[in-house]
């Protein structure tokens, strides 16, 4: 009887802590395939906006242009593990880039980079437990 109520108690405790977690995750982009909706030439900032929401990063470019860039963190499974991760695995970087003549795209790149190369470009990822 006791063993019972142990048991019990168990598996309401691992429900509770299995289904608190299931409406917690961030919404998910698919940098990849949103970037494939977007033609340049023919669709403007608004367009850019509700496919692929508010971008990570607003600059002006090199030549004067208007650049959005976008980016997702990809963390291998030995750089989720908690406290020794970030000394093991590796991160990949998606990134779009989409550059505005006015309010009309101009290019649209995608790109994946790795830790160092995504380094290079100058972009500051702002909460890296966000990204988790």
């Amino acid at each position: 009887m006791r063993f019972s109520r142990y048991l019990l108690l168990a598996c309401c405790l691992f429900s509770l802590l299995f289904f608190s977690g299931c409406g917690q995750k961030k919404q998910v982009r698919h940098l990849t395939s949103d970037v494939c909706l977007l033609l340049p030439g023919q669709m403007s900032k608004k367009d850019v906006l509700s496919f692929m929401g508010e971008p990570n990063l607003r600059r002006a470019g090199d030549d004067g242009k208007m650049e959005w860039i976008y980016y997702d963190v990809r963390k291998s499974s030995l750089r989720k593990t908690p406290l020794v991760g970030d000394k093991m695995g590796h991160e990949n970087y998606d990134v779009v880039k989409v550059t505005f003549d006015g309010e009309l795209i101009f290019t649209c790149v995608y790109r994946s980079y790795d830790e160092k190369e995504f380094a290079g470009l100058g972009i500051v990822v702002e909460n890296k437990a966000k990204d988790e």
